[in-house]
């Protein structure tokens, strides 16, 4: 018998032998397993807000956990370094509260550092490029005095492309990107039926009938997870929330989807309280560390992780620490 018919000859005792021994097949699975290292790139935000000159932290006073294991940080940057900001527009109510949230994105505009690059982008009903991200604040402050308020509600339709864009720009350069999205919607604005349409519209029994706002916390909670897989921090600011309880509920929505992505929902109350949540937002913005690192899993779905600080003198400077806990491994 020559080589290749024993070749011929053993494989069929070969295929058995794989098959029935357990060792064999965990050592052909590791063989097969593909590499699922993942990049991540993650917000960090202090509880003191951005540190005062000479207490600033370092790549060397942050440590990241997946259970026990200590994953490394590849690289790191602070809120001193450059960024990229998107502030996102989906206002088309009353004029006096889009007048009041114009003047509040302008003037916060006009006081950014020169490592700020920024760009204006449209969520009414689809998703439109107002501006490039650039450093003219005369060219930013003139496209934001030209917006219209014309149209429908578009933020539950534009935040995961918006999530989409900036997260794929975050992962491929070396900046920092945050999204501030100005909205008064009404839930009841929408072109899409969000009040309550019935899941099945025959069935008499369709408990959507019955309890106010269910289908609306349906979609919130599909999105929520969706989002959650974007990296890139969105922070939104509702410039003229309704009190009825299905918007009450939509606004809860909100802070979800904000905080799947690391980050903040603000109501505004008043008139008068437009411009100071506007102020907040673009201080969260601007102020998180970014932490990159790689995590490898051999299955896919989410996973927690723990953010500290490596030692007491870096907790005491950073003191509670805020970021995404929830990351997915594709």
């Amino acid at each position: 018998m020559n080589r290749i018919q024993r070749i011929f000859f053993l494989s069929p005792i070969l295929v058995w032998f794989l098959l029935v021994s357990p060792s064999a097949r965990e050592k052909l699975n590791k063989l097969t397993e593909r590499d699922k290292s993942v990049l991540f790139r993650i917000p960090v935000w202090t509880s003191h807000g951005t540190p005062t000159p000479g207490t600033s932290l370092g790549i060397e006073d942050f440590k990241v956990l997946n259970g026990a294991s200590s994953l490394k940080i590849s690289s790191f940057l602070g809120p001193d370094s450059p960024m990229l900001l998107f502030i996102a527009f989906d206002t088309v109510g009353d004029i006096n509260n889009i007048n009041r949230a114009r003047a509040g994105v302008i003037q916060e505009l006009e006081a950014l550092g020169e490592q700020y690059w920024a760009g204006l982008i449209s969520a009414q009903e689809q998703l439109t490029v107002l501006q490039e991200p650039t450093a003219d604040r005369q060219l930013l402050r003139q496209k934001v005095e030209e917006l219209t308020q014309i149209g429908k509600a578009g933020l539950l339709e534009s935040i995961e492309p918006i999530a989409d864009l900036t997260t794929g720009i975050l992962l491929k350069t070396d900046v920092r990107v945050a999204v501030i999205l100005i909205t008064d919607s009404d839930i009841g604005n929408y072109r899409a039926d969000y009040l309550n349409p019935p899941v099945n519209a025959s069935d008499s029994r369709d408990l959507s009938r019955r309890f106010a706002g269910r289908a609306l916390q349906e979609k919130i909670s599909r999105m929520t997870t969706s989002l959650a897989r974007r990296q890139a921090p969105i922070f939104i600011v509702h410039i003229d929330p309704g009190r009825d309880p299905l918007n009450i509920s939509y606004h809860n929505g909100l802070k979800q989807l904000a905080e799947s992505v690391g980050g903040q929902c603000f109501l505004s109350k008043t008139i008068t309280n437009i411009e100071p949540m506007i102020r907040d937002a673009f201080r969260w913005a601007k102020s998180y560390y970014l932490l990159s690192f790689s995590l490898s899993s051999a299955k896919s779905g989410f996973i927690r992780i723990q953010v500290l600080p490596t030692n007491e003198e870096a907790a005491a400077i950073a003191g509670r620490l805020t970021y995404p806990v929830r990351l997915f491994c594709p």
